[in-house]
């Protein structure tokens, strides 16, 4: 990973512009409480989710409801 590198071939230009791109497949992740398909006890919040996105706040939304939505189940399981 210290070493990983990409070619870049070009972009969309800035009315296309993103903020993120690549990450974690959506498939592989359980959004009732954003944990990982793959790996127990692993939380996926935020920009680590393959999802774009326009650029401005929507970064910030996703960030803050995915952190919500994984707040929210590691409260309910310190309850139990």
């Amino acid at each position: 990973m210290k070493d990983l590198r990409f070619e870049i071939t070009g972009t969309l230009g800035l009315d296309k512009s993103i903020i993120t791109d690549g990450g974690i497949i959506l498939e592989e992740v359980n959004f009732k409480n954003m944990t990982s398909k793959l790996y127990p006890n692993l939380y996926l919040l935020g920009d680590v989710l393959n999802i774009n996105r326009p650029s401005g706040g929507f970064s910030l939304q996703l960030c803050w409801t995915t952190g919500y939505v994984a707040g929210s189940d590691v409260g309910e399981n310190l309850k139990k």
